[in-house]
């Protein structure tokens, strides 16, 4: 289990560095971003240290899903949606066309 962690912690800081490296350190600086890596289920978890922490925004990657069901968010970012009381950015993966189109 502890490599898992180790796992997921890495994937974590990796993220921060691209981050990082895409704004550049003035912009982290001035965010001052917090990360949390908490165990236990998504759809508990996350919405408990929302509360916890008080959040104004929350931002959330959204995986690409197919159909209705999937247009604006998948399964556990909808039950998380439910339970929570703060603004979300939903942010779906690079790539990633939406469905929806305008009709002339």
């Amino acid at each position: 289990m502890k490599a898992v962690e180790r796992h997921h912690e890495e994937n974590l800081d990796a993220l921060i560095r691209e981050t990082i490296g895409r704004l550049g350190p003035e912009a982290t600086s001035y965010l001052k971003p917090n990360t949390h890596l908490i165990k236990g289920w998504a759809r508990k978890e996350i919405p408990a240290l929302i509360r916890e922490l008080g959040a104004d925004l929350v931002v959330m990657g959204s995986v690409a899903r197919t159909g209705i069901s999937g247009l604006l968010m998948g399964n556990t970012a909808e039950m998380i949606l439910t339970q929570i009381d703060c603004s979300v950015l939903a942010a779906k993966p690079q790539g990633f066309v939406s469905p929806v189109t305008l009709q002339d």
